[in-house]
């Protein structure tokens, strides 16, 4: 069983990747490490992606940007996963008061990108969104 975990290097998606791969799931994680951007070096997520590789051996992840319309669709195309757990978020109220575009774009847009896809290319593939709101 193979599932996708978008946000996968940051704090929930790491745990949602760690259990599933304890019950024998084959795990797929997306994250393009936006934190660091968003929060300078102190946000940056690479360590928990490294650590999710070291104990997941064949931990697969791939570097797309939610917000990538194309490279979604091709990503569900090409994976076909048979569930996905959604945890990719801008996830400070502050921050987005600052870009709240990119805030929209993201949280939203990212969220209907992945929708779309699920619904044209992996049709019976539940969704589970999962939500961290942190108050930088």
């Amino acid at each position: 069983m193979k599932l996708l975990v978008t946000g996968s290097s940051g704090l929930i998606g790491s745990e949602v990747c760690l259990h599933f791969a304890k019950q024998g799931w084959k795990i797929h994680g997306l994250d393009n490490n936006q934190r660091a951007i968003s929060f300078r070096p102190q946000g940056d997520t690479r360590w928990n992606q490294r650590r999710l590789k070291t104990l997941i051996p064949d931990f697969v992840h791939h570097e797309i940007d939610i917000r990538d319309r194309q490279g979604i669709l091709d990503l569900i195309e090409n994976l076909q996963p048979d569930a996905i757990v959604h945890t990719t978020a801008q996830p400070s109220h502050n921050l987005a008061a600052t870009i709240p575009f990119d805030d929209f774009d993201t949280n939203a847009v990212g969220t209907l990108n992945l929708l779309e896809a699920t619904r044209q290319f992996a049709p019976s593939s539940p969704v589970l969104r999962c939500r961290n709101y942190d108050s930088t």
